[in-house]
């Protein structure tokens, strides 16, 4: 229980810490995801959604924007994530949104409290992904539906083992399973949305890619996932990153470093005699 605390402690620190500059520039798969999120829900305008594992609202914000009668609770561990969301609203003159700091796995919500639920890039935070998703389905209408995102395939390879086989070479512990491999591959998506109740799962594979420059992948390393790892070279940092993006170069072309990201888009629909606990 100590080291659950201690890791979402971690989790929790790191996203507050990124939360100014995450998901923009080289980073903005987050919210071109979002808008395929909020495309595959279909959504008849009325609805209430929970976007769970909110973070700077790159689900919710496209998701309101197809709410002009409905509303979307956006819900993330991070109020610093969470205030970058609702800077965005305000900006874009987005008054149907409700924010609010909370764990997934515990959510304050009484069932049957909305209408679907998205999960983005979310649920291979926790351990028990098949639970953690039954979690979030008890909070929604029997018939509702519960899309969650996730990475797959070569997703930013070869750069991202090449920046974890750095960090190992400079003692970093690195997971020997990076958490978004857990659910990376439609077999294991199947398994946790069947585990957690659904009858039917229907995965969509999208693929997302640009140019960036080399300081452009330097703010996905800096300003994501990879954060907490590379600060734990403290002054080593600089040397770091120069040596990372040096052996990066030869990748480049005219245009730039190409950086392709697959995406698994699973939906299931909560069945209408399903009972929550």
């Amino acid at each position: 229980m100590q080291d659950e605390a201690k890791r979402k402690q971690f989790i929790q620190k790191t996203f507050n810490t990124v939360a100014e500059d995450y998901g923009l520039r080289a980073s903005r798969f987050f919210h071109l995801s979002g808008e395929i999120m909020a495309e595959l829900l279909e959504l008849g305008g009325d609805e209430s959604v929970l976007d769970v594992a909110s973070g700077t609202g790159a689900t919710a914000l496209p998701l309101a924007k197809m709410l002009p009668h409905g509303e979307v609770t956006a819900l993330d561990f991070s109020a610093g994530m969470l205030k970058q969301a609702e800077n965005a609203a305000s900006e874009t003159g987005l008054s149907n949104l409700i924010f609010q700091t909370g764990d997934m796995t515990q959510l304050p919500f009484d069932k049957h409290s909305f209408d679907h639920a998205t999960c983005a890039f979310g649920l291979f935070f926790v351990d028990d992904m098949s639970g953690t998703l039954k979690h979030i389905a008890n909070t929604v209408k029997p018939g509702g539906k519960v899309l969650v995102s996730g990475f797959c395939g070569e997703s930013f390879q070869p750069m991202a083992q090449l920046c974890l086989d750095r960090l190992r070479a400079y003692g970093i512990e690195v997971p020997a399973v990076i958490g978004w491999k857990r659910m990376s591959e439609a077999e294991q998506l199947e398994g946790i949305f069947t585990q957690a109740g659904f009858d039917g799962v229907n995965i969509e594979r999208r693929t997302i890619g640009y140019h960036i420059d080399l300081e452009g992948w330097w703010e996905v390393v800096w300003n994501a996932g990879f954060r907490g790892l590379v600060e734990q070279l403290d002054d080593k940092v600089a040397e770091f990153k120069q040596a990372h993006l040096n052996e990066l170069a030869p990748f480049c072309d005219e245009k730039g470093l190409w950086l392709e990201i697959d995406l698994n888009f699973t939906c299931g629909v909560k069945p209408v005699h399903a009972t929550s606990k």
